[in-house]
């Protein structure tokens, strides 16, 4: 069959003779090996599209001192998102993420 040449032939595996124990564990384990390859490829996928998302970021960097205005995009209900105030503020940077380190 044109399947068969495809995804090839089947193994002689048929199951019969194996317990219901042993089905359920060779199940599980299918079911931990798939659910880890599926995890891993999610992985490298999200670190994929984070390298292209970071291609246009540019970073800020902000001095003690300096008024900062925070993104805070509140929604509410029946009213538009247009009209709405997405940025809370100003703050004012007290603490620098190199003072965060040692703050002494």
């Amino acid at each position: 069959m044109p399947t068969d040449l495809v995804l090839g032939l089947p193994t002689e595996e048929s199951g019969e003779g194996m317990s219901t124990h042993d089905y359920l564990i060779k199940l599980h384990q299918n079911a931990t090996e798939a659910y880890q390859l599926a995890r891993k490829h999610l992985r490298a996928s999200a670190e994929r599209r984070k390298s292209y998302y970071d291609v246009r970021v540019r970073t800020e960097a902000f001095k003690v001192g300096d008024w900062v205005f925070y993104h805070y995009p509140r929604r509410y209900q029946s009213r538009s998102a247009k009209w709405q105030k997405s940025y809370i503020g100003p703050y004012l940077v007290v603490l620098s993420d190199s003072d965060s380190q040692n703050p002494f």
